[in-house]
């Protein structure tokens, strides 16, 4: 397909298509997806491809990670409701991540939660995992910071109980900032009456 081909195919104007080409603004998640269309494949094949030629991927900035330890967070994230309540979905995230630019897929999921990833991990990657599941990305970016664990970790727990209990997605949210001792005598105190 010649890029003019390209061109009418996705509906966008030449001047529009050459001047992301030449660099002068990036293609937007509405531009992939056109791209895509014209092409007969899925925006997320576009940015997996985008992603992996030429220096991009030394470009991106990383992070040095434990397999291990990040596997096991990543694994509590995805069994701990949501922000909103709702449960987590790796074709969501999958989406969200490639709305926001981010080349990801089930298999690179599947390495990650195993702790078989190699480390360095794609900063953009977990900052992503943290904004889809309402998690401070200090508890994925961060190993180190026992801080950001206690806390992170004691909300899943308080999540876990406001779901039990069948109270809504708004609880989570309006508790705000308070000390995860706290919100695990809250989410306690959430499972004896659901109990009852």
């Amino acid at each position: 397909m010649t890029n003019q081909e390209l061109i009418d195919r996705s509906g966008m104007s030449a001047s529009y298509f050459y001047g992301r080409l030449r660099g002068s603004a990036p293609f937007d998640a509405n531009d992939i997806e056109k791209l895509a269309q014209a092409l007969g494949t899925h925006p997320h094949e576009i940015s997996r491809v985008a992603a992996s030629i030429g220096e991009a991927r030394e470009i991106e900035p990383m992070v040095d990670t434990e397999p291990q330890e990040l596997g096991r967070r990543l694994t509590a994230v995805s069994r701990a409701p949501r922000l909103d309540g709702s449960v987590f979905n790796i074709d969501e995230l999958v989406s969200e991540l490639a709305a926001r630019g981010v080349a990801f897929d089930r298999d690179e999921w599947s390495s990650l939660i195993a702790g078989a990833s190699s480390s360095p991990v794609r900063v953009r990657v977990l900052e992503g995992v943290g904004a889809y599941a309402g998690v401070s990305t200090a508890y994925l970016l961060d190993l180190g910071d026992a801080a950001a664990v206690e806390a992170a970790e004691a909300n899943f727990e308080f999540r876990e109980a406001l779901k039990a209990s069948g109270a809504d997605s708004v609880s989570a949210r309006a508790v705000g900032e308070i000390s995860p001792a706290a919100l695990r005598a809250i989410a306690q105190t959430l499972r004896s009456i659901s109990a009852q």
